[in-house]
């Protein structure tokens, strides 16, 4: 009986299968790696090989999943401007329009992009001629989606007569209202090198609201 117990303990034991890892979740990895090169290299050399190092698959898996760099990185950045920019939430519309146009206009930030915004948008710039579909991606699900989610603000607000547009559409409103927020991205991308005294975030939340409240008392009724 105890050399019966012995031969039994000495066999190994079958492993069993892997975990299988679903399509949703292994998608989200290959993002999150993305995004972290992103953070720390330039775009040109976010490769499709690096990436699936990075996440530990064969290129070929990859493909399966993202048909091309092109498409990835197109992935990619409509998930960071999902982070950036969010619409607002149910409990949301009951607020005063400033405080719905505030909130908005409120970058969330992402801790990966807080040293290198601008490198990453030049990177952008300069990949566009080559790589159209990823700059036109970048575009609409950043700033694209921001003005979308002000435009149905504005929209809201003056079909209930909080606001008079004085000939505007809501479309064009929203985005004039983005651009005295965002301010000149061309001036940064040329000057890199300012540095400011005063803690950014806190000079970009001075900005959204002086820029919030010169919009709103334009388009006050008379």
């Amino acid at each position: 009986m105890q050399q019966d117990s012995a031969k039994r303990q000495d066999v190994p034991r079958r492993r069993g299968r892997p975990v299988q890892i679903d399509a949703q979740t292994r998608e989200a990895m290959v993002l999150d790696a993305v995004a972290d090169l992103l953070g720390h290299s330039r775009l040109e050399d976010v490769s499709m090989a690096g990436i699936a190092r990075k996440v530990g698959m064969s290129k070929r898996t990859l493909y399966a999943i993202f048909g091309s760099r092109e498409e990835l990185l197109g992935a990619t950045f409509a998930r960071i401007g999902r982070t950036i920019f969010r619409p607002l939430e149910s409990r949301d519309h009951a607020r005063p329009l400033c405080e719905r146009l505030r909130k908005l206009l409120t970058i969330n930030p992402m801790p990966q992009f807080e040293q290198a915004p601008l490198e990453l948008l030049r990177a952008v710039v300069a990949e566009a001629p080559m790589y159209p579909g990823i700059a036109q991606q970048f575009d609409a699900e950043g700033r694209g989606a921001l003005i979308g989610y002000i435009t149905h603000e504005i929209e809201s607000a003056a079909d209930a007569g909080e606001i008079v547009l004085h000939g505007m559409t809501p479309f064009d409103a929203a985005e004039l209202l983005a651009d005295m927020v965002m301010g000149n991205a061309l001036h940064h991308l040329l000057t890199p090198s300012e540095t400011k005294s005063c803690d950014p975030y806190e000079e970009k939340c001075r900005r959204r609201d002086h820029a919030v409240d010169i919009f709103l008392h334009g388009l006050q009724p008379r």
